[in-house]
């Protein structure tokens, strides 16, 4: 994310940052991923049950997790979209009509490039315009983040309504926000004919070294995170395994519960304590995505 997202920011952009519920996505993302382990847990996913199937029953990354992982908000408004006219990017990018017009020609209609996002961004910085350099920035942080598509250079030009009140948007449930996005690409990547993963791949990445240890090779960051009160994400580093698909397949059907930290947050539980919440069976819904939620199945 880092390559794609200006981390450094003036201090008027900060402190709308700091007040948008999503500021922890600034520090959580891995600087890479192991592609190998999360395309063999791709694999055993069920979008039916919203699962990965394992030989002794059934796991999933749960509501309780995101929080956990990321510090994103579970409890909150769901969103439903509307649809992006011309004049409300005019509004809320600060670009002219004819500006907004030959983006949407050039993007597909319904996309905005993170490119021209940066652009945007660059020149409402030097003009002091915080307000849309701000929104250019929450959409590039998500577009990297927790909305990322399968493109990964393009961001859905709906999630502009999410940030047209500053002082609002950290009221969203971000958190199951995240969850929705991964759920609905990890569906799409377990059909064989799908090649990418899109939403945060991070999440899925630190959810395997949290619960399945001995699946991949873990780099452990000196970032104490459960005692400076950041993402427990920030726990993990990148570091390259030397397994491949094919040899983590019979390493997965071997796995049995005793291989499984079905608790590993206890020691985070001062940052973020356990929300019944979590507990909640049925759907879930962000934008037009309706997943299926059912932690019982993977309860022990």
């Amino acid at each position: 994310m880092t390559s794609r997202v200006p981390l450094a920011l003036p201090q008027q952009v900060e402190s709308w940052v700091s007040r948008s519920g999503i500021s922890s996505l600034q520090k959580t993302s891995l600087s890479k991923i192991d592609t190998n382990p999360v395309s063999a847990f791709v694999e055993r996913w069920h979008l039916e049950t919203s699962s990965f199937h394992m030989s002794f029953g059934e796991m999933s990354i749960n509501l309780d997790d995101v929080p956990c992982l990321l510090h994103l908000p579970i409890r909150g408004v769901f969103w439903s979209p509307q649809d992006v006219t011309e004049e409300v990017v005019v509004d809320y990018l600060g670009v002219s009509q004819g500006e907004a017009q030959s983006h949407v020609c050039n993007s597909r209609g319904s996309y905005y490039k993170l490119e021209w996002l940066y652009d945007l961004f660059v020149q409402h910085r030097a003009a002091s315009s915080w307000t849309y350099a701000t929104r250019a920035y929450l959409l590039m942080l998500v577009d990297s983040t927790v909305f990322t598509d399968k493109t990964f250079t393009l961001v859905e030009a709906r999630y502009l309504l999410l940030f047209t009140n500053l002082d609002r948007c950290s009221g969203y449930s971000w958190g199951a926000a995240a969850l929705v996005t991964l759920y609905r690409y990890l569906g799409d990547a377990s059909m064989f004919s799908c090649k990418q993963l899109g939403g945060y791949p991070t999440l899925l990445q630190c959810w395997i070294h949290e619960y399945i240890p001995t699946v991949g090779k873990r780099g452990e960051n000196w970032k104490p995170a459960d005692n400076c009160g950041l993402p427990r994400a920030m726990r993990w580093s990148y570091k390259q395994g030397v397994l491949k698909v094919d040899d983590l397949r019979p390493i997965l059907d071997e796995l049995t519960p005793a291989d499984v930290i079905w608790r590993p947050f206890e020691d985070h539980r001062a940052c973020h304590r356990f929300d019944e919440l979590c507990l909640y069976m049925g759907c879930l819904k962000w934008g037009n995505t309706v997943v299926p939620y059912l932690p019982d199945r993977c309860l022990r």
